[in-house]
């Protein structure tokens, strides 16, 4: 069967590339490998609200689970930076309802949308992809696609079979997560740890409620156990432990991200890689869902007007976010693995830049109250900070 575009894998930047494809003309096949587009969940389902609405996207009311207006940073178990402003206010969303509406979008427009669904096999000449093989719902079909979007994630199986790698290994957050019922009331915001207990990497508490939130920890490089350590770390850090007990858990959920930092729009002779397969994420927080979206969108319109526009329309569309993103990534590598600095410092100036409370090219000017965790200087020094406070950590 003769198709313009074969789309692999459903999550945001599948769907967007369906969608925005099929609109275009094209004649579009999407396949996912999972039964149920959407599940499982494999991330903290939390997108900024100033992406939300750049996107466009409606999201009906059974897809928000909870909004939150700012976003609280606790560093090392001392300090405690919370961020007002806009980009940091957010909304959590219900996965499993979310991947699905975003398929269904892409079967409204016209591309036709199949879950259990697997690619198992591709015929190159050189670097273009021939033909393909998909497995859908058990029975093999062979096509012929004149461009191949690889939306199939951090391993991608695309990737592999045409033999490049955009997500080496050392540059892959590997998260796990419980879904956890509260004690108390949480506030509405998102809390983020950076702490020497979670490593390189932080942990977070995202709200599905007012009683009801995404726990969990991803560290970048090879992560062992996760699942006993997020416990173990829920147990031990008293502001987590005050919300959370082990006796509360509903759902268990892992997932690996990648944070390569920004690459464009890869591709390999008809192939366009997008979203986690093309490390499109804010990297240095790992948000992913309307990047991915966003830059599906793109490479979607691109496999149907034009391959080599890709690229170029994808560093116009996301590359300043995308692209900052990577910046600041780079900068808490450098301060992580900077041997002069011991883990007080690492953790605090790596807190600057993630909260944004400092830009990368200004951290050298709070080098001395990183060194004594001179509250006092901290607070004189961030007051040109709009929307950003400055406190010791208190329990809750």
């Amino acid at each position: 069967m003769e198709l313009d575009v074969l789309v692999i894998g459903m999550g945001p930047a599948g769907s967007g590339a369906a969608a925005a494809a099929a609109a275009a003309g094209a004649k579009v096949l999407a396949v996912d490998r999972k039964r149920e587009i959407g599940s499982p969940v494999q991330c903290g389902e939390v997108i900024g609200r100033s992406l939300l609405l750049r996107s466009g996207l409606k999201l009906p009311r059974q897809a928000v689970s909870s909004t939150q207006d700012h976003t609280r940073f606790h560093i090392g178990r001392e300090l405690t930076l919370s961020n007002h402003g806009e980009q940091w206010a957010s909304v959590t969303v219900e996965r499993k309802i979310l991947d699905k509406l975003l398929a269904a979008k892409a079967a409204e427009a016209g591309a036709s949308v199949h879950a259990d669904s697997a690619l198992t096999s591709l015929s190159m000449d050189g670097d273009r992809v021939t033909s393909a093989t998909v497995r859908m719902r058990g029975v093999e079909k062979e096509v012929e696609p004149k461009v191949v979007v690889a939306a199939d994630g951090v391993h991608s199986t695309v990737a592999k079979m045409a033999g490049v790698c955009w997500n080496a290994e050392d540059m892959v957050a590997r998260g796990a997560e419980f879904e956890m019922v509260s004690k108390r009331a949480l506030p509405r915001c998102m809390q983020i740890f950076l702490e020497e207990e979670v490593g390189l990497g932080y942990g977070w508490i995202i709200p599905k409620g007012r009683d009801r939130a995404n726990v969990g920890l991803a560290e970048v490089g090879p992560a062992e156990r996760m699942r006993q350590r997020v416990m173990g770390w829920i147990e031990d850090n008293p502001i987590v432990s005050s919300y959370f007990d082990s006796g509360s858990v509903v759902e268990v959920k892992t997932g690996d991200a990648p944070v390569p930092g920004f690459q464009g729009g890869p591709s390999r002779g008809n192939i366009l890689f997008a979203g986690d397969a093309a490390g499109q994420t804010l990297a240095f927080v790992g948000e992913g869902i309307i990047p991915a979206y966003l830059c599906g969108l793109v490479a979607g319109e691109a496999a149907a007007l034009g391959p080599e526009s890709y690229d170029r329309s994808l560093r116009a569309v996301m590359g300043e976010e995308l692209g900052y993103g990577g910046e600041v990534k780079d900068a808490i590598l450098g301060i992580w693995h900077d041997p002069s600095l011991d883990a007080r410092q690492r953790y605090l100036a790596a807190g600057l830049l993630m909260s944004e409370a400092v830009p990368p090219g200004e951290l050298e000017a709070f080098a001395g109250a990183a060194e004594e965790m001179d509250l006092g200087g901290l607070r004189r020094l961030l007051s040109g900070s709009q929307g950003l406070k400055v406190s010791r950590m208190r329990r809750a």
